[in-house]
């Protein structure tokens, strides 16, 4: 009997390392740029009670800087009404650099109001970024879309307010 619980401890205690999440791969975001970049990992941000917002349009652009920015502009919706949003609900970024593959889920009740294929089209314009795909609303509660990197891509992701917005800097 005290060889099966000195195995059932060991077996615990190997299962319960495995299960540990890497905290160096979560990142907050920041409220303004700093020139911070990661090459894996996800970065969390935004409100977690804005629950009702709109995405009404989502910018893709390079910079002269020598970087691509992602701009994320939101709105709130107050009784199917838009209207001012103080800071962005609540999102992830995760960058994948194996996959080459960077993640954006933002989570509550989103209403998509933006041209997909302008925004499509923008993407074929940068440096860092070969593709996008825009996802249908598929969770009441969240929605997730993915972009395509080149190789070795890294990202800054930070907020800004009044509007709201996410930008996502690729370099």
């Amino acid at each position: 009997m005290k060889f099966f619980l000195i195995l059932f401890a060991i077996g615990f205690s190997a299962f319960q390392s495995l299960a540990q999440v890497d905290t160096e791969a979560f990142h907050q975001a920041l409220k303004l740029k700093k020139n911070l970049y990661y090459q894996d990992g996800t970065v969390t941000g935004g409100d977690r009670n804005s629950s009702d917002f709109r995405v009404s349009q989502i910018r893709i652009a390079p910079n002269p800087a020598g970087y691509d920015r992602m701009v994320i502009d939101l709105a709130g919706n107050v009784s199917g009404d838009k209207s001012a949003l103080a800071r962005p609900p609540y999102y992830q970024v995760e960058l994948d650099s194996v996959l080459k593959l960077v993640h954006v889920t933002l989570y509550g009740k989103p209403k998509l109001e933006f041209s997909t294929q302008a925004t499509a089209k923008a993407v074929k314009k940068t440096h860092h970024l070969t593709s996008v795909e825009l996802l249908p609303l598929v969770e009441q509660d969240r929605w997730t879309f993915t972009l395509h990197t080149r190789p070795k891509v890294k990202i800054e992701v930070f907020e800004l307010t009044e509007p709201a917005r996410i930008i996502v800097d690729f370099k």
